[in-house]
């Protein structure tokens, strides 16, 4: 019974440092050679997205001068969560992206992947939107005449 409790000390940051391998291994199979955008939302804060257009995901979380400031802040509160982003406030934020790039887009769902980054799964519809227009665009078919020509 000794035995297990003093393993418990070593064992809890060995499986906390394979989770955080296992994220960072997931994000660079999901986003390697994605770019990465800093995207201003409304209310002012700032993110760096990688959308990963082809799966329809995207990685949302704090700009690189955010992150220092948060690291800071979670450093001062010793870890107690305080400054740490609601998994909501990136979905809000992710979707106001996705509207931003003229894609009609609603998220499905938002996944904490590697703290402090969410991954945020979205559908698209297939009809195409031009950013401040509600009416779809039209859109060639595969012989390459507009919808409703008569061939």
């Amino acid at each position: 019974m000794k035995i297990a409790l003093f393993l418990i000390p070593i064992a809890v940051p060995v499986v906390a440092a394979l989770a955080g391998c296992a994220g960072i291994n997931y994000v660079s199979q999901k986003y390697a050679g994605q770019p990465s955008v800093e995207y201003r939302a409304k209310d002012g804060t700032t993110y760096r997205i990688v959308d990963n257009r082809r799966e329809e995901r995207l990685m949302i979380g704090p700009s690189i001068s955010s992150s220092a400031t948060d690291g800071f802040i979670k450093g001062l509160s010793l870890g107690s969560g305080i400054g740490a982003t609601p998994p909501v406030v990136s979905r809000d934020a992710a979707e106001e992206y996705l509207a931003s790039t003229g894609r009609k887009c609603e998220s499905r769902d938002i996944t904490l992947v590697v703290d402090p980054y969410y991954e945020v799964r979205y559908s698209c519809s297939s009809t195409l939107y031009r950013r401040g227009r509600t009416e779809p665009l039209a859109q060639p078919t595969t012989t390459g005449a507009l919808p409703g020509t008569l061939l």
